[in-house]
């Protein structure tokens, strides 16, 4: 699934450093799990969890094998952003407003502008986001079967002790995140308490305080607001 601060393109490089030793039944546990671009390459018990209503009642209609809105047009793109922010349930689900919100938005962002339609690129060739992002999440549906969701903050999921729980927070002091409520802090702190009762915790960031070890690196090179960048990707443990 398009969705913002995907781990789609490294997973592969920190999936044998998450997984490394995974026992038989062992809980593989994602508390951020976005497009679960990562959950869906793994095997196995699995629980993930977002604070997101309406992003976790999509992967729960998806899974059950629901029908979805096709095609997703401006005019009902625009109905469902207003009934979005109406908090409005009378005629559209929090599903139906998860779907649309993520498959014909810009970037996968939640009813961040509307995406949809064909669309010509520099090179003349042209595309339509809208599909190919419906395209890429029916394509994990299979993968997912199994995966239990909850909808909670990370801090309200009930962690089994012995869990590989890999950590994916909105990163620190970054354009691409609205952070302003996310309390790192307590996140840090959270995370260590998660490790001292006896999980094995790995998290993404760009930074994290002195006691978490850095077991990962890599420079990955975007391409945000048309401008070409790199950032490094880390991966630490405690």
């Amino acid at each position: 699934m398009r969705y913002m601060g995907s781990k789609r393109r490294i997973w592969k490089y920190i999936a044998p450093i998450i997984l490394e030793g995974r026992k038989r039944n062992q809980l593989y546990v994602e508390p951020f799990c976005g497009g679960c671009n990562s959950l869906c390459e793994v095997e196995g018990r699995r629980l993930a969890s977002d604070v997101n209503p309406y992003l976790i009642a999509m992967w729960k209609s998806l899974l059950n094998d629901e029908p979805q809105i096709y095609p997703i047009s401006k005019e009902i793109y625009t109905e469902l952003r207003k009934a979005y922010r109406n908090e409005d349930l009378s005629r559209y689900s929090k599903a139906d407003m998860g779907w649309v919100g993520f498959m014909a938005s810009f970037r996968g962002k939640f009813f961040d502008g509307y995406n949809g339609g064909e669309r010509k690129t520099g090179g003349g060739k042209i595309r339509n986001y809208c599909d190919e992002a419906i395209a890429n999440i029916l394509a994990q549906v299979d993968r997912l079967r199994g995966v239990e969701f909850r909808c909670c903050n990370y801090y309200d999921l009930d962690i089994p002790r012995g869990s590989i729980v890999y950590l994916d927070p909105p990163y620190r002091d970054t354009e691409e995140y609205q952070t302003e409520d996310f309390d790192y802090e307590y996140f840090y702190w959270w995370a260590e308490e998660l490790s001292k009762a006896g999980n094995k915790v790995f998290i993404s960031e760009y930074w994290m305080p002195p006691f978490f070890r850095e077991v990962w690196s890599m420079e990955i090179a975007c391409n945000m607001s048309d401008n070409k960048s790199s950032r490094i990707e880390k991966l630490f443990t405690i």
